[in-house]
């Protein structure tokens, strides 16, 4: 929305000082162009001002008025026939796609739907056009050949500036409204630069040379001539038409096979991060510690339990808690899993130097106050207990540590010197046996617990009442239920939006507000919260602990759905 409400203010001062502006070419409608541009100029600035003050103001008045100065822009440029204007049809269509953000299944399929249309006209009467140029090569009658040459003309000033605007328009609003952007991949890049290419040929050369055959095949048939007195006039016209047709047919190709990878810039914005990996140690077997800086300002404040999602080059997200914090940079632990979905190894390929992007920190997982702590750790589950450790300092806590082998045990050596830790390599010592373990524990006791499912359901299931469990997960639980079709109501725009029994509330939202936040979409991260303001949650998410499964202020849209038909967001 930034980058549109920029643009709006840009378009409306160029609006107000077109105003001040004779046009260059005579217009159909000259007594128009005034009243139009100057209410282009106010329905921009207002939208602009709109977007300053709230950038959360209902999307149907958003897109209403970015609809407005977009139809308000080709009317100037087609109906009035403002040649400016008509460049300022590529700053409206843009507007208007990032207005609009990643667009629904419908709206999608209409926009794909006008530009293959769109494209199809163009293709078709370029075709026509080089067949007429064709025809005008050949024939040796100066009067079929001064008839084709006008039909050219007209085709040139008429419908091909049209479907080639229609074309281009909408394929730079699929761009934008698409994870392809513009000029993020080499395919989409060339289309554009193709359909650029032609229309400049089209306003610099083409129209020019073809009105120079049509005056010569004129003066040469009112005076008696020959075609061949035509001389190149006609090879020309044909080039002029047959290149871009050749260009129109390439497009077509690339749309259908989309070869090659990302732009050179593509990859630049895909490397650009938030955060730099300064530093990259060894934790232990297959485990390693990132030392992450910030790239711009300092790092936000976080507490201890926080957690941070990692925006890798290859795109994907992954989280990973907060260890602690040395001069300003986050630390951070990466166990290689090798049968992970591919975060963790891709993580384990970097370098130090790189650029990553973070989101964050959020804390799903805070300290609380309590009389006593007992920290259950396995694996790389200690990660966010170091904090919480060194946050504590004398107080009264325990940490048990479980692992495959002492080898594979991050920061072992470091924890084994308080006595108040207990280390359990599996290869050593059995599990014990957390009923008897946990019935000893002192009235009030948090327990803390982060690591495997297999040790996660041995605490949960020999928790002690007289104790309160907190609990952080890697993987989503298989939680079960019926999955039964509802609506959510999306207060901020007041939208409703029905979500059938095997569609996410989280994707039925993305519909709409594709700017929501996203990130494991399993119910662990806890980057989807959003508030709740009338029906009842049903929490199928990892997130809340056992404790706050009957919250109705909230939920996690991701996995969550509703109990009943309807249910009312702050969305």
């Amino acid at each position: 929305m930034v980058k549109a409400r920029n643009a709006l203010f840009v378009y409306a001062g160029l609006a107000a000082v077109l105003t001040q502006l004779p046009s260059l070419f005579p217009l159909r409608l000259p007594d128009l162009r005034t009243p139009l541009l100057i209410a282009l100029a106010v329905t921009a600035a207002a939208l602009g001002l709109l977007l300053a003050v709230r950038p959360s103001a209902p999307r149907p008045v958003v897109l209403g008025l970015g609809w407005v100065q977009c139809l308000l822009t080709i009317a100037l440029a087609f109906v009035v026939g403002d040649v400016l204007v008509m460049f300022g049809c590529w700053i409206a269509v843009p507007i208007l796609a990032l207005l609009a953000g990643q667009l629904g299944r419908r709206p999608h399929r209409a926009l794909v739907a006008a530009h293959v249309i769109s494209a199809a006209a163009w293709v078709g009467i370029a075709c026509a056009v080089v067949t007429l140029a064709v025809i005008g090569m050949t024939t040796r009658d100066l009067d079929t050949a001064v008839i084709v040459y006008q039909l050219i003309s007209y085709f040139d000033i008429t419908v091909l500036p049209w479907t080639n605007f229609a074309t281009t328009l909408t394929g730079i609003a699929l761009g934008l409204t698409t994870r392809w952007g513009l000029i993020r991949y080499r395919w989409v890049a060339a289309k554009l630069i193709i359909s650029f290419a032609i229309l400049a040929s089209a306003f610099a050369y083409v129209e020019d040379s073809v009105g120079a055959v049509i005056e010569k095949a004129e003066h040469h048939a009112l005076t008696g001539g020959t075609t061949d007195q035509l001389g190149s006039g006609g090879g020309v016209v044909f080039a002029g038409f047959g290149l871009p047709m050749l260009s129109l047919f390439a497009a077509m190709l690339l749309s259908l096979y989309k070869p090659g990878g990302k732009t050179r810039w593509g990859r630049r914005q895909a490397a650009k991060g938030d955060v730099k990996i300064a530093k990259i140690t060894p934790l232990a077997d297959e485990t390693i510690g990132l030392t992450l800086r910030p790239v711009k300002g300092s790092l936000p404040a976080w507490e201890p339990g926080a957690h941070i999602d990692l925006v890798l080059p290859s795109g994907l997200v992954r989280q990973y808690s907060i260890a602690g914090e040395s001069d300003g940079a986050y630390q951070v632990a990466v166990l290689r899993e090798p049968e992970g979905r591919g975060g963790s190894a891709e993580i384990h390929q970097l370098r130090a130097g790189t650029h990553i992007g973070m989101r964050g920190p959020r804390n799903k997982f805070p300290l609380v106050d309590a009389p006593a702590y007992l920290f259950i750790a396995g694996g790389i589950g200690i990660t966010p207990f170091l904090p919480m450790i060194a946050a504590l300092g004398d107080r009264d806590w325990r940490l048990l540590y479980r692992g495959r082998s002492r080898a594979s045990m991050a920061y072992a050596a470091e924890l084994e010197r308080d006595d108040r830790v207990t280390l359990l390599p599996a290869d050593e010592v059995a599990r014990p046996d957390f009923a008897v373990l946990l019935a000893d524990v002192a009235p009030g006791t948090a327990v803390y617990c982060c690591g495997p499912e297999s040790l996660m359901k041995a605490v949960e299931e020999a928790m002690p009442s007289h104790a309160t469990l907190h609990t952080e997960r890697f993987a989503a639980t298989a939680r079960s239920g019926a999955a039964e079709a509802f609506e959510a109501v999306l207060q901020r725009s007041g939208v409703v939006v029905q979500v059938p029994a095997e569609r996410s509330l989280l994707a039925a939202i993305h519909d709409v507000d594709p700017t929501l936040d996203a990130s494991c979409e399993d119910g662990i991260c806890g980057s989807c919260e959003v508030r709740v303001l009338g029906g009842v949650p049903d929490h199928r998410d990892d997130v809340l602990q056992n404790h706050e499964r009957d919250r109705t202020d909230l939920m996690y849209p991701c996995v969550s759905r509703a109990k009943g038909r309807r249910i009312v967001l702050d969305v």
